[in-house]
């Protein structure tokens, strides 16, 4: 009997140590659906990313729209460092982001810079709580 006791909590154990590795590949697809709604000029969908309660989310708000209307951007992402539970989690991020006028022959702004966010889940849902620096998001000076 006692065996069968261990057995079923290693059998618990197994099947609950993938909820860590869930929980790191939906902040991972968060940030990627991040991403690909810059490159879509979406940014409902970007911000959908963001508690509404964070400090700055409205001027992220402003920043990202500003930013999407007057220049197309592309972005790449790279994770430095990640970690933490399933109902918070830290992520650095390298991030870079080219952002061209959408003037012809207008110039090109490259950012590239580590970016730390703090997210919690709530209601099965990952929502960024935290974001540093901000202004990592302002519009780009694009002036010939």
């Amino acid at each position: 009997m006692p065996a069968i006791g261990l057995r079923a909590i290693l059998v618990a154990c197994l099947a609950l140590s993938p909820l860590y590795a869930d929980s790191a590949s939906e902040v991972i697809a968060l940030v990627g659906s991040m991403t690909a709604a810059l490159t879509d000029v979406n940014v409902p969908e970007f911000m959908d990313a963001f508690d509404q309660n964070m400090p700055g989310y409205d001027d992220l708000k402003t920043n990202i729209s500003a930013l999407v209307n007057q220049s197309d951007v592309t972005s790449s992402v790279e994770t430095v460092q990640e970690g933490g539970d399933d109902k918070h989690r830290t992520i650095d991020l390298d991030w870079f982001l080219q952002v061209r006028s959408l003037v012809e022959n207008g110039p090109i702004v490259e950012r590239r810079q580590v970016i730390h966010c703090e997210l919690r889940k709530e209601k099965n849902k990952w929502k960024i709580v935290s974001l540093k620096p901000l202004d990592f998001f302002a519009p780009a000076k694009l002036d010939k």
